[in-house]
């Protein structure tokens, strides 16, 4: 969620005395102050939660960050409701009321979505999906309501001569939003091609521990295609911030791994497979060498990609403390 500004009067930050009770304001700068303040502690609520979604894995806890933030929000709501209109100008106060609202109704309905969903994501590729677009859309009607309290509040400085100036405070926290927003695109891009492949893979491991050929066959051939589209995908994904490759190519790297396994070492599982009940020694010493490079490889890769997806939140999405 975008910042509010600010206003200072001759370059200086007007720090604003609000009191919720009295609800009288001598001038443009405290009052704009206190809408400011108030979208302030709300987004501090609002980070809490982000933060502790990128970090844990605590459906519990998770949940009761969103709804401080919906009870935040309710006082948020509260004070704004009761504020009057400033010298005629309604604009603000109104607009910010509306996006303090939409807020609501989205931590309402939208995340806790997102939090139900969350619950059942790992049961299917497309159950993962819909948990990431879940997350994009909630996300995206924050923005949308940002941008039109954005330009109220630059009406507002116009009407009253104002100058625009973001505390240290509101700086800081716009940047993480911003931050927490990209990271969180960037990292549903690439876990989503690398959740393809695992889903696909864990088919694969079932048929070869059942001994069953022709769904083994079945499942190669399922993973040999999810291995290609996800590599490909991936390929596509840019560094992050024009840099960082690391979380990216550790993902194309199992992907790869994948592909190359599905046309060899898994192709001759698949024949030997078919010939079970008729083994040689040297049939089952190959089955047996096939598997286990195959167990090598694919513990190095994935170990290799669960170290680099934690280092990349935990580089670029800070742990926000209880």
């Amino acid at each position: 969620m975008r910042f509010f500004t600010q206003f200072a009067i001759t370059g200086l930050l007007v720090v604003a005395g609000f009191s919720a009770s009295a609800q009288t304001f001598s001038d443009p700068v405290s009052y704009n102050n206190a809408i400011v303040n108030e979208q302030i502690d709300l987004l501090k609520k609002n980070l809490r939660y982000i933060s502790k979604a990128a970090h844990s894995e605590n459906d519990r806890k998770i949940e009761n960050r969103r709804l401080e933030v919906v009870e935040q929000n309710k006082v948020a709501i509260a004070k704004l409701q009761h504020m009057p209109a400033y010298k005629g100008n309604n604009e603000l106060r109104a607009t910010a009321l509306t996006a303090f609202k939409t807020m609501l109704q989205v931590y309402s309905a939208d995340y806790k979505q997102v939090n139900s969903l969350a619950t059942t994501r790992t049961q299917s590729f497309e159950a993962m999906q819909q948990y990431f677009d879940a997350q994009e859309v909630a996300g995206q009607k924050l923005a949308v309501v940002d941008d039109s309290v954005n330009a109220a509040q630059k009406r507002f400085a116009k009407q009253f001569g104002l100058g625009l100036e973001a505390s240290k405070e509101s700086a800081r926290l716009a940047e993480y939003t911003r931050q927490v927003s990209a990271v969180n695109h960037y990292q549903h891009q690439v876990f989503l091609p690398y959740f393809r492949v695992q889903k696909a893979s864990a088919q694969l491991t079932d048929a070869l521990n059942a001994q069953d050929a022709a769904a083994f066959e079945a499942a190669r051939v399922l993973l040999a295609a999810a291995a290609e589209k996800s590599a490909a995908e991936l390929s596509a994904v840019s560094a992050f911030r024009g840099k960082d490759v690391a979380y990216r190519n550790a993902a194309r790297d199992v992907a790869n791994l994948y592909v190359v396994m599905c046309t060899n070492q898994f192709v001759k599982i698949a024949e030997l497979l078919k010939q079970k009940d008729h083994l040689t020694k040297a049939d089952a010493q190959a089955i047996n060498g096939n598997i286990n490079a195959y167990n090598t490889q694919n513990q190095k890769f994935n170990e290799a990609y669960n170290r680099t997806s934690a280092a990349f939140m935990d580089t670029y999405v800070p742990v926000m403390n209880d």
